[in-house]
Parts: structure tokens; sequence; C-alpha cells
């Protein structure tokens, strides 16, 4: 979890963006 912290500190928006994505479909798969 600390990584999208240092994402957005970097200002990586399309790094938190994926991210986001990926957790949205872990969680809908879950």
């Amino acid at each position: 979890m600390e990584d999208i912290f240092q994402w957005c500190r970097e200002g990586n928006a399309m790094q938190v963006r994926v991210w986001l994505d990926d957790t949205e479909h872990d969680l809908n798969q879950g």
C-alpha cells in the first residue's frame, strides 16, 4: 500500500490510475 503514496508524491498519476483499476478488478472477482 505504501507504493501508491510514493507514486502520488512523485506525481505518477498514470501508475496510480492503473493501480486503482487493478484493485477494483480484484475486489469484483473476490
